[in-house]
């Protein structure tokens, strides 16, 4: 028998929760098919299975010896899962509700977080006796019984609340030295609001570290992941010892939230995996789940590994805890296609080209919970539009950043909520004053940046457009009122026109800076710039004057990836570049033991389009022509899984090259 992986070693797992609860009639492993987990095993051969252990409800779906356990059993699937994943030496991880346990803290509520209108959340409050008491020794409980290999923590930091409970503002008091003087700050206009905020936050680090230490001094070769922890929802350095990084994507939009979350986690240099859901979640406004078909799934996949991450295939599981058996065949083709990929993606990592900065200090200012998603589609919005754009494109936090600066030929600041602390402000000045490149993105961005003494100006651009449609919005009274709503055209210096709104002017001093983009009221008469590009000691500002990301999001239009190519290749050459394609590619350039492995994956297709739901017919991107940086001509070009040479041409550094179609994914190798 196989030795069974380590996490940092799986590259594709298949995952399964229900969230046991009580219903009617439900029997626990009642006409479960053992024949059939053998059939998952063989036919799909995935590294591990992840299976429900106790959901957000608080009842365990085994038979425990803990007051959570339903009350009828035909069978300890478990146990079964045990066995069988243990015969083919695949692992297995068990899912288990963390911080949300509603059960829990409806039978012990002075544990359970207290909200700002007195009401009991589902929240279990940081170090309540629920972790030594009941979360630890339950989960001994699952580790001794069954020898599982890891845990998977859901509900855990997202689901952190800030609690009014007297005894809790005293310990903020006492720990922070503040005297709230009998006034909890409760919204984000309140005093103090972002020191509790950032309380509640260190309560819960505390919390998680505490239990990951503990449960690896019992069981050393347990491997733990929470689930979110120090992603999108918590964009912080790691600070706990967990063995790796996941997360479920969003079933609505899995290619865009694949694309914004696996790169939140590939900064973060540990192991690290997302799960897709294998059905779109939503339809008619009802929570049902039609089947994706085969090819958006192989898609959303490629979204993940091409950055060098792991994948997991959610295949539901029913109430009495049997999987969707049938939903095996679907997917057999995509392991496939999967083993196929692994030797040329897992655990590459990304040559520097384009980093955006998601920072910290900004997000934590946005978010309404602790650890959450508030605000974030602008910035999914601009990480759609750059991948869309063929931009290497990494995103990474300030703590990323440092030290790190020079390593990066561009970075992007995006749409900013509240801003930057001057330390990184100062930061980026030194990096362009050294040779940087920095483009600046947004309205409001690009006006906290001019006041900050960036080298430009930037105003909101108000003047009344020739429309019929602006009576709805009376400005004559207040221009400033409704100047950041104020709608115009937009054009790249040419006769292309899009459409804008709440956009900036953006004007500098130096007699050399270039003009990308131009403002107009009307089709008729010159603009006003609101996108260039001008010099910043030995390096290069780019400034962008509307809210790039949000507008791609809610309007995507054509020319905002021609505004963006304009500028980018104005102050870079990227190592790999995408010199025309027929389709949208998304281009992602990995290294992987010393290898140059350029990942290349279809964007084309219908996945940020609410009202298309499953889809069986993605167009191919036709016509590909690339070129790399290399200063020597290489042995051969190889397309990557087909082991296609490819023929080259070698001139001025770059290597030149052709590929006819890809269908999904494909990886350019270069020997």
């Amino acid at each position: 028998m196989q030795e069974i992986k380590r996490r940092e070693n799986c590259f594709f797992g298949i995952h399964g929760d229900f969230h046991a609860r009580i219903e009617d009639n439900v029997i626990i492993g009642k006409n479960v098919d053992e024949s059939e987990m053998r059939r998952m095993c063989e036919t799909l051969k995935p590294d591990f299975v992840q299976v429900d252990c106790k959901g957000h409800p608080g009842w365990a779906s085994y038979p425990t010896k803990f007051d959570n356990a339903l009350p009828q059993y035909d069978e300890d699937l478990l146990m079964l899962w045990r066995k069988v994943t243990k015969e083919y030496s695949i692992g297995l991880y068990v899912h288990f509700s963390g911080v949300y346990d509603i059960k829990y803290c409806n039978e012990h509520p002075q544990e359970a977080v207290i909200d700002a209108e007195g009401n009991l959340r589902p929240s279990v409050l940081p170090f309540s006796k629920y972790y030594d008491e009941f979360f630890i020794p339950q989960i001994s409980e699952v580790v001794e019984k069954y020898d599982i290999d890891g845990i998977w923590i859901d509900g855990d930091c997202w689901s952190v609340k800030l609690d009014y409970r007297p005894e809790t503002i005293a310990d903020f008091e006492k720990t922070t030295g503040i005297n709230l003087e009998g006034k909890a700050p409760k919204t984000q206009d309140d005093l103090y609001y972002d020191e509790y905020m950032e309380y509640t936050r260190e309560q819960y680090r505390k919390t998680l570290r505490y239990y990951v230490d503990v449960l690896h001094k019992k069981y050393p070769k347990l491997q733990i992941c929470s689930n979110w922890a120090f992603s999108d929802h918590m964009p912080e350095r790691v600070s706990a010892d967990v063995d790796f990084l996941s997360g479920d994507l969003n079933p609505l939009n899995c290619v865009n939230s694949a694309r914004y979350a696996g790169r939140m986690l590939a900064q973060q240099n540990k192991a690290w995996d997302l799960m897709l859901w294998h059905s779109r979640y939503l339809i008619y406004k009802t929570p049902l789940i039609p089947p994706k078909h085969l090819v958006q799934i192989m898609q959303e996949a490629s979204s993940i590994i091409a950055l060098g991450g792991a994948f997991e295939d959610n295949i539901s599981q029913f109430l009495d805890g049997n999987h969707n058996y049938a939903q095996i065949n679907d997917i057999i083709p995509l392991a496939n296609f999967l083993r196929e990929r692994e030797p040329y993606c897992f655990k590459g990592k990304q040559v520097h080209q384009v980093a955006m900065l998601v920072s910290t200090y900004d997000r934590y200012k946005e978010m309404t919970r602790p650890f959450s998603r508030d605000g974030m589609e602008k910035l999914m919005g601009l990480t759609s539009l750059l991948c869309d754009s063929s931009h290497s494109l990494e995103l990474v936090c300030e703590h990323t950043l440092e030290g790190n600066y020079d390593k990066y030929p561009v970075i992007i600041v995006p749409e900013l909520y509240f801003g930057l602390e001057k330390n990184t402000m100062d930061k980026l000045k030194e990096y362009v004053s050294n040779g940087g490149n920095l483009l600046i993105v947004g309205s409001k961005t690009s006006r906290i940046f001019s006041e900050n003494g960036f080298g430009f100006k930037a105003e909101y651009y108000n003047e009344v457009p020739e429309t019929p449609n602006w009576s709805n919005c009376d400005i004559g009274h207040n221009n400033d009122a409704y100047a950041s709503k104020m709608p115009c055209y937009f054009t790249l210096c040419d006769d292309k026109h899009g459409v804008t709104q709440g956009a900036c002017t953006i004007l500098t001093e130096d007699d050399d800076a270039k003009v990308f983009g131009t403002l107009h009221n009307s089709l008729r008469g010159k603009g006003t710039p609101f996108a260039m590009r001008y010099g910043y000691g030995k390096g290069k500002i780019a400034v962008i004057g509307i809210d790039l990301g949000t507008q791609y999001n809610d309007g995507m239009q054509y020319l905002h990836r021609k505004l963006v190519n304009n500028i980018l290749d104005d102050l870079y050459t990227p190592i790999a570049k995408v010199e025309s394609a027929y389709g949208i590619l998304e281009l992602v350039t990995l290294e992987k033991e010393n290898r140059l492995l350029l990942q290349l994956v279809n964007a084309n297709g219908n996945h940020a389009n609410p009202n298309s739901v499953t889809e069986d017919m993605i167009l191919p991107v036709f016509d590909i022509k690339l070129s790399v940086k290399s200063d020597n001509m290489p042995n051969k070009v190889v397309l990557q899984p087909d082991n296609k040479i490819l023929d080259f041409e070698y001139k001025n550094g770059r290597i030149y090259f052709s590929i006819d179609k890809v269908d999904i994914h494909s990886i350019v190798e270069v020997i």
